[in-house]
């Protein structure tokens, strides 16, 4: 078990890549913790439905926990999980999903509301690292900007495409494209200097 204080100190990224490391339980528990709020958010224009979302975020732990020996540690880890949260949110309106839930997680051995139970009880001074913070802002307010905006940003800056790659998807020019997610970027800056100016300090502090 990790001590408490080197926990503490651990970002998204390590914590994620502890995960793919060792396949242990608690840290999969930690990347549930660290990351839940934050994708129920982000799915939250994909899939309104308060029960329907946490379905879809259930499959997406469950993915996480089946597939982690698939994930290339060249991304950043949070990457692969929304991108696994976007597609499943598309599968699940598609229809083509297997049924995963909470009992499901738990017939493989996952209890999670019991060890989300815990880890809050053992870590209740967990202090998140800021940089994973601002990001998770970072998410929430690219979920909320206008249509066109929102998606162009998320295909660039959670999907990691190519600017050509979206302009095809989307049936846009390629100047369409880079107007678009430049306007994006600066609707979710001042966002985040508006409602997260400290935490954008202590980002900037942190660099």
């Amino acid at each position: 078990m990790l001590e408490k204080e080197q926990e503490k100190k651990m970002n998204l990224q390590e914590i994620g890549m502890r995960f793919f490391v060792t396949r242990e339980e608690a840290d999969f528990t930690r990347v549930y913790h660290r990351l839940k709020p934050s994708i129920s958010f982000y799915l939250r224009e994909l899939v309104p439905h308060y029960d329907d979302r946490n379905e879809v975020v259930a499959i997406t732990f469950s993915k996480i926990w089946d597939k982690i020996a698939q994930y290339d540690p060249y991304w950043n880890f949070s990457t692969w999980v929304y991108r696994i949260a976007r597609n499943e949110a598309l599968l699940f309106h598609r229809g083509h999903r297997k049924f995963y839930s909470y009992e499901a997680m738990e017939e493989q051995g996952i209890n999670m509301e019991k060890k989300l139970s815990q880890f809050y009880t053992e870590s209740h001074d967990f202090e998140e690292d800021p940089i994973d913070l601002l990001y998770n802002q970072a998410v929430m307010a690219i979920a909320q900007l206008p249509d066109i905006y929102r998606t162009v940003l998320t295909l660039r800056e959670i999907q990691k495409k190519k600017y050509e790659e979206i302009a095809e998807e989307l049936g846009w020019k390629h100047n369409t494209v880079r107007t678009r997610i430049r306007r994006a970027r600066e609707l979710v800056r001042d966002n985040l200097l508006k409602k997260n100016s400290d935490l954008v300090k202590k980002y900037q502090e942190v660099l």
